[in-house]
């Protein structure tokens, strides 16, 4: 039976939304160049950020396994949100949310509900979540401070 996971990480960084936005939807082009989060690779990015549109996300785990994902964006609002169904090893939905902060700082909120498609992330789940968790939090942490670096901040 898979296991179910509801993740929200919260980064805080020192750009206006807009900025903070175009940094996020650059990562996601196409040969788009040193990538600030380290444990992601886009094997089959967008070609656009519009709904209906398909990507392949690869995230390499801190404890040595991989997870690819096919997400399917569902609900664009340029410069706000991008809401998606996720399809492979972890299957649900997440949305990213851009907030303003103050005057030069924004908020980026990640949402995934999803469930595990992996057998044995399935089968070890009652007992490793923690673990997993830890491994999410951690890759959380990396992507956030890549972006702060990226975006001029600490």
């Amino acid at each position: 039976m898979p296991a179910t996971y509801s993740f929200v990480s919260r980064w805080r960084v020192p750009a206006s939304p807009e900025r903070a936005w175009a940094e996020l939807e650059r990562m996601l082009r196409p040969g788009a160049g040193p990538r600030w989060w380290p444990a992601l690779a886009l094997p089959m990015p967008p070609r656009r950020i519009v709904a209906g549109e398909r990507m392949v996300l690869a995230v390499r785990s801190p404890l040595g396994y991989s997870l690819r994902v096919l997400l399917e964006l569902r609900d664009v609002e340029p410069g706000r949100a991008i809401g998606a169904s996720s399809e492979g090893d972890l299957r649900g939905s997440g949305l990213v949310t851009v907030d303003a902060d103050g005057d030069a700082a924004s908020v980026i909120t990640f949402h995934w509900d999803v469930e595990t498609r992996l057998a044995w992330m399935s089968a070890t789940g009652w007992m490793l979540r923690p673990v997993f968790e830890r491994a999410h939090a951690y890759v959380m942490r990396r992507g956030e401070t890549g972006l702060r670096a990226a975006l001029g901040g600490r």
